[in-house]
């Protein structure tokens, strides 16, 4: 494993931000997909709030991370070597229809809607894999109750659809728990 630097290294590195509004909510999610669009990113109703969301989500992702030595990643610049960007994919029509409904639905195109998903996708599988690492370290209990700190995931699994969500310790007892076993922190 390599040494990782220092704190203000990191933060002043240009990591790429993914930012995009979510109408249902009203709201804009900014993500850094470097450090897992599942797992750095911030929710605000406006961009500006969204942005200062995730300067801070990302301090403190890269904190946490340099506390338990882990290794950061840095931003990547892929120039060279990269696919056009386009592919085709046959799909059976009753998919396609299902996938055009959902994509008009959302008011977007077929292929904005079909890119989302296979982004949304590739994000949630690092952020499945980081929490499987942090629930590892759990004693046994029922994991729709653990709610660490600051992070939101939400994956399918062989058990069902589990969420993550952030909340303070006031709103959920579990908080305290999942901060002394993960993090250190005694209250």
């Amino acid at each position: 494993m390599k040494k990782n630097k220092s704190l203000g290294y990191y933060l002043n590195l240009p990591y790429k931000i993914d930012l995009h509004f979510e109408p249902g909510d009203k709201t804009w999610v900014a993500a850094h997909p470097e450090l897992g669009s599942g797992t750095c990113y911030a929710i605000g109703v406006s961009i500006d709030e969204a942005l200062q969301l995730l300067e801070e989500e990302k301090k403190f992702i890269i904190e946490f991370a340099l506390n338990e030595e882990k290794e950061i990643p840095e931003p990547v610049f892929e120039t060279e070597d990269l696919p056009s960007g386009q592919f085709v994919l046959r799909v059976p029509k009753t998919l396609h229809k299902k996938i055009k409904d959902l994509a008009e639905k959302e008011n977007i195109s077929l292929n904005q809607y079909v890119a989302f998903v296979l982004s949304s996708h590739v994000g949630e599988t690092k952020a499945f894999s980081v929490v499987q690492e942090w629930l590892s370290k759990l004693p046994e209990v029922e994991t729709r109750h653990i709610i660490p700190k600051t992070f939101m995931f939400s994956f399918p699994n062989s058990w069902g659809t589990t969420k993550i969500l952030p909340n303070s310790n006031k709103q959920n007892p579990y908080n305290s728990y999942v901060e002394e076993v993960l993090y250190g922190i005694k209250n």
